[in-house]
């Protein structure tokens, strides 16, 4: 799973921003870069190596400090920051296989899973002639590529295999779930190499999922052959920047042709493979909101009709919003549903809301939204809070339109600035309670569809949903004290939102149907 300074370098090319150890540490885990089963403080690894590689390499170094506990790329334009390192480094490279990107869009590009007429994509994304072999740093950051890569669901009876890669803990990523359904991963030059006269047509493909599958599984002697072994679909995903660099081909293995009795203890074999256990499909749905989203794109594409899907909420430590309810601060991507929850506490609960993009309008002394669109919205937006007094500005226009409000219980929907939340919560001091929404962007893009433009295509959608200005919207979960999970119908999503609010607060609802898909869970 890579090194972590190659990791390092990858998370701070993609975020384009220094960034402190255990930051980097947890971005390298969500993008999958690492593996954490060596040692409980992988974050002390992280800052431990890049230390080392600043004092051992010098200006040599791919790295340089940023500040007290900040690391960048020396080509960032940031001064260099002294300081006193520890510990020595071993670098490394891995070279994987990748195709243009742009033979993805001769071929037909999608976004999702397809289930039928997939088999196009194997013949030309993994043959010979269209692939080659290069350095995993590269591949990771470089956008005129992809990288194949095997997704394998192993299914034994009604259900199916899932795992929690690396040990790991942190409110963010326990918030953010990492259940995994697929198994298997890049194609390396010895996947090729080792006998290249046999994989040339699919440039060792094949021979990656053997030897990823084994590496990773304790698997029986003749568990995967031409029978049990089978190719269900494609999928591409150009929502985040891993995906963006990446193409799964989706294979189910049956282990029930064996015949044997095989149980998730002795199938384990790879120490930063956790959690290993088999789940019936119709139970899929019972942990959705954990899965990475690759994951929920498969048990959406292929196990839909026997999983029921639903919104749900958590609370991070044992957190009550009846006692902190005064003011709330919604945040979330674009079209994650917080607009309704803002929409929800004003209809029913009484509460006034405050747009902090209106706000921003105001104190920027620029033209609303709805009259210049999102993208130049964003694009204004984003100049003004990258100005170093911009988001204490932002907050304290925030913080003066709540105190106009009196007594009245406040919600403040959008922000998409840490520095903007931490200054706005310091103001008020700290009476501010902050729920985070979260949804998949496919999901997104239907609500945001819904609510905004139902003309806009998903293309022009990701266009919006990462300009720049909304990079720092999933750090702002570090900050949550509730998550809200957008998944399933709308309708399950606000009489689950309803639901929640009027036993917090103590209100009687009309209309509020009874739900079985509300829980409550303490991030520790």
């Amino acid at each position: 799973m890579g090194r972590f300074l190659d990791a390092a370098e990858i998370v701070l090319r993609r975020t384009r921003m220094p960034l402190r150890a255990r930051e980097l540490t947890d971005k390298a885990l969500e993008y999958g870069l690492l593996d954490f089963s060596n040692g409980r403080t992988p974050h002390q690894t992280m800052k431990a190596k890049l230390s080392v590689d600043i004092k051992e390499v010098g200006v040599r170094s791919r790295f340089k400090r940023a500040g007290k506990g900040l690391f960048a790329l020396r080509e960032f334009r940031v001064p260099e920051y002294k300081s006193r390192p520890f510990e020595k480094a071993i670098p490394s490279s891995e070279d994987v296989m990748v195709f243009p990107s742009e033979l993805l869009e001769r071929v037909g590009w999608f976004h999702g899973i397809r289930t039928t007429g997939y088999q196009p994509y194997a013949s030309q994304l993994l043959d010979h002639s269209n692939t080659t072999f290069i350095s995993r740093i590269e591949a990771e950051t470089d956008l005129r590529y992809k990288q194949p890569v095997s997704y394998v669901l192993i299914k034994k009876h009604d259900s199916l295999l899932r795992f929690l890669r690396g040990s790991y803990s942190s409110v963010q990523s326990f918030l953010k779930g990492r259940y995994c359904l697929g198994f298997g991963g890049h194609v390396q030059s010895m996947d090729f190499d080792s006998m290249p006269l046999f994989a040339g047509r699919d440039s060792g493909y094949i021979r990656s999922i053997f030897r990823e599958l084994h590496e990773e599984l304790n698997l029986p002697k003749g568990a995967i052959n031409d029978r049990s072994l089978r190719m269900i679909g494609v999928l591409n995903d150009d929502t985040s920047e891993v995906g963006k660099v990446h193409f799964a081909f989706v294979h189910l293995l049956d282990l029930d042709p064996l015949g044997i009795h095989l149980t998730p203890k002795s199938l384990k074999r790879e120490k930063s493979i956790n959690q290993l256990k088999f789940i019936p499909i119709s139970r899929l749905g019972d942990e959705y909101e954990s899965y990475e989203y690759w994951s929920k794109l498969c048990i959406q594409a292929f196990f839909k009709g026997a999983v029921n899907i639903e919104a749900k909420i958590r609370r991070v430590r044992n957190f009550s919003l009846r006692k902190h309810s005064k003011n709330i601060a919604v945040v979330g991507s674009i079209g994650s549903g917080k607009t309704e929850v803002s929409r929800i506490l004003q209809r029913s609960f009484g509460y006034s809301a405050i747009s902090s993009g209106e706000a921003l309008a105001r104190v920027a002394n620029i033209r609303p939204l709805s009259e210049i669109g999102r993208q130049k919205f964003q694009d204004i937006g984003l100049s003004f809070i990258e100005r170093d007094d911009g988001p204490l500005l932002l907050a304290q226009q925030v913080f003066d339109e709540i105190i106009a409000l009196g007594n009245i219980p406040c919600v403040i929907d959008g922000i998409r600035n840490t520095r903007t939340l931490q200054l706005l919560k310091e103001k008020l001091a700290g009476e501010l309670s902050v729920i985070f929404v979260d949804s998949t962007p496919d999901n997104s893009f239907d609500f945001f569809r819904r609510r905004e433009d139902k003309n806009i295509s998903f293309d022009d959608f990701l266009v919006l949903f990462h300009h720049p200005v909304e990079r720092e919207v999933p750090e702002l979960l570090t900050s949550a004290n509730l998550v809200f999970y957008n998944h399933g119908s709308k309708k399950s999503y606000t009489a689950a939102v309803t639901q929640f609010f009027a036993t917090e607060l103590g209100v009687e609802v009309d209309s509020v149907e009874p739900s079985t898909h509300l829980f409550s869970e303490t991030a520790r």
